[in-house]
């Protein structure tokens, strides 16, 4: 956290008629948002004749104090002068004569960027046949629209809006620049009147958001922790769940933080924070940020204690998907899971369910039967269904079901799917019927062409990322930000998901890095000198890492990311488009656009098309869950399969608005 003071600055306004110059000179030197008919002095001589320029100033900064990184209006700036005198003294404007005005608005930030912001603007006018003196001169009206009607010269700036450095602390002030007279033609010189304030307003620190809490339940007696996903995180003062102090708190980026969950139970029983007493209780995250403001309640917040003895928390589900029909072997992981056992209370067992009375359910769908291993794990038979259901374990009351969460669901539709750089969506479904198509931008006006997408960790949603680096969510994929409105280096040729789900890295030609959401930053290329572009990139098992590939093979591994090889330096029949890592992050394939695949690591080889006559060049690669297989997708809209991964469908002989770009899949090896 930084303090800054605002310089001093001098300005001036001029006006000019005839060569009568007035310059006003403003310096902000106190803290008011907004200063309301501010007089300004300043004299002119005027072939020997000394003029007081009387003029009024009005301006505000709005909101004050202004959130540093947010938006903030000057509105409006307006700045009125009379000038009068009698013709006795100075003799009367000849017809044809210009007027000219012209001032600048200068918005300075000390030590926060953009230092100063300057808005200028200037017109001229010609006296009319039979204007008089001075003392009728009408009045001017910006921008470049003036008339003669009154003797009162006016500007009206309107109303303008920039940003300040994020998490910078400071003060704005406003003041009006020098500016020149071209329009004049008689001589004249001016003095500038006191110093006087216009307008400042503070720079504090911006609010703390909080989007995500993960996992979003936990244990009553506290212990449990969580990553809180928001914006504004840095500088943090503090975090509380259910009005309790949260420990051990670690900021990891102005988006992330994780700290570890109080006791909870005289939240729960008090009913603070929105709880509710009983076996649950429901109570919101709160940051309180480097400004000394706390974030805003909202159900993104929500952190659900969960009394082991009468509840339960579903943490993983394995597999995420299976066959409609049903018949899948699941295991689910969490705790609690000893209360359970309906039939003996805290013993492991099998039970048997009845119709209305069973402890484990997909969507509201009873299993058959299920096993309690332990504590924290259940065996079962996913039982038949469709599209994405919550997988509940009920506790020990027989009436509550675990808390849901994106980490619970489990996927009766895995699909393939490809993305068109129109933003046209193309999915195929493993199972008749039940492909997994959320939306598509194929329909809109896109400023930049779309160049990948990734699925969300259950396959309920999407990304679409554009060479802009704009994002498209869909589903249940959650919007955490984009490099849409940043001046990019080069344009963003890729992305990959974090493996909750809670945020995306995207990538440019240059190897520069963008990560949103709980998506750290780990290092980036965008300062090395490339032998050739990056193509694209994809994340370790765990998150805590990434390799970006680029056309020639070369791999740049950061974080956790552990390099296994490069093509760089082999004879390529294409240049490198795709990098698809195994699911353990132990190896990676790369593809090129002739169809070569190169294996390394863990991954295993199991074929490619080099040499193959292809109807389009290569653009993807992804990989089945089980590192068994993958799938080549080609700018035609052509899908190759290899090894265990299947084939259920592509858009081959298809006419396409675009290219495909990019592809993901939720397919998984286990009901392959």
């Amino acid at each position: 956290t930084w303090k800054a003071r605002v310089a001093s600055v001098t300005g001036a306004a001029a006006l000019a008629a005839s060569g009568l110059v007035g310059a006003v000179g403003l310096v902000a030197v106190s803290d008011t948002a907004g200063a309301t008919g501010v007089t300004l002095a300043a004299t002119c001589t005027v072939s020997g004749i000394t003029v007081p320029i009387p003029a009024t100033v009005n301006t505000a900064i709005t909101p004050s104090p202004v959130a540093a990184g947010a938006p903030y209006t000057l509105s409006p700036l307006t700045l009125t002068t009379s000038v009068s005198n009698s013709s006795s003294t100075i003799a009367a404007l000849p017809v044809g004569q210009q007027l000219y005005i012209s001032f600048t608005a200068n918005v300075y930030v000390s030590g926060a960027t953009p230092t100063t912001t300057t808005v200028t603007f200037s017109g001229t006018a010609t006296i009319p046949a039979g204007w008089g003196t001075i003392a009728d001169k009408g009045p001017l009206t910006t921008p470049l629209n003036m008339t003669a009607s009154s003797p009162v010269l006016r500007a009206d700036l309107t109303a303008t809006s920039t940003s300040v450095a994020v998490n910078g602390e400071g003060t704005i002030s406003v003041h009006l620049g020098a500016a020149g007279s071209p329009g004049a033609s008689l001589p004249g010189t001016c003095v500038a009147g006191p110093l006087v304030t216009l307008a400042t307003a503070p720079v504090v620190p911006p609010s703390a958001s909080v989007s995500a809490v993960s996992p979003n339940a936990g244990a009553m007696p506290g212990g449990t922790t969580i990553k809180v996903v928001g914006s504004n995180l840095e500088g943090a003062r503090g975090v509380t769940v259910g009005g309790n102090a949260c420990t051990s708190v670690q900021v990891l980026s102005p988006n992330v933080l994780t700290c570890v969950t109080p006791d909870g139970t005289d939240a729960v029983t008090s009913g603070a924070g929105g709880a509710v007493a009983g076996t649950q209780g429901i109570v919101d995250v709160v940051v309180t940020g480097a400004s000394g403001t706390t974030s805003n309640l909202t159900p993104l917040d929500q952190f659900t204690y969960v009394d082991a003895d009468f509840g339960a928390i579903v943490s993983g589900v394995t597999p995420q998907a299976g066959t409609p029909a049903g018949g899948t072997p699941v295991t689910i992981t969490g705790t609690g899971f000893l209360g359970a056992e309906w039939d003996t209370p805290g013993t492991p067992g099998t039970y048997v369910c009845s119709p209305g009375s069973c402890g484990v359910l997909f969507g509201t769908t009873e299993v058959a039967s299920y096993t309690v291993v332990s504590d924290t794990e259940i065996t079962t038979v996913a039982p038949a269904g469709s599209g994405i259901q919550n997988v509940t374990v009920i506790g020990g009351d027989q009436s509550t079901p675990s808390p849901q969460s994106s980490a619970d669901r489990y996927n009766y539709a895995p699909s393939f799917t490809m993305v068109g750089s129109d933003g046209g969506v193309f999915s195929f479904g493993q199972f008749a019927g039940n492909a997994s198509f959320f939306g598509s931008t194929g329909g809109l006006h896109l400023n930049k062409p779309i160049v990948g997408m990734a699925y969300t960790p259950d396959g309920g949603g999407y990304w679409l990322v554009a060479a802009d680096g704009g994002i498209f969510a869909y589903g249940d994929a959650q919007f955490f930000g984009s490099a849409g409105n940043l001046q990019l280096n080069k344009a963003v040729v890729g992305m990959a998901a974090t493996p909750d789900g809670l945020g995306y890295w995207l990538v440019g030609a240059d190897g520069g890095v963008f990560g949103f959401g709980d998506a750290i930053f780990h290092g980036s290329a965008g300062s090395l000198t490339l032998a050739k572009p990056v193509v694209g990139m994809a994340a370790t098992s765990d998150g805590n890492g990434y390799w970006l590939v680029a056309a020639d093979g070369g791999i740049f591994a950061y974080g956790d990311a552990v390099f296994h090889g490069s093509a760089s330096g082999n004879a390529l029949g294409g240049p490198i488009v795709g990098i698809a890592p195994t699911s353990d992050g132990a190896g990676y394939w790369l593809t090129g656009t002739d169809g070569g695949v190169f294996a390394y690591g863990s991954a295993g080889f199991y074929g490619s098309l080099s040499g193959q006559k292809l109807a389009g060049p290569i653009s993807a690669i992804t990989a089945s869950s089980g590192d068994m297989g993958y799938w080549l997708t080609s700018q035609s809209g052509a899908v190759f399969n290899k090894g265990d991964a299947g084939f259920y469908g592509d858009m081959a002989g298809i006419k396409l608005n675009g290219p495909i770009v990019g592809a993901s899949s939720t397919i998984f090896a286990a009901v392959a």
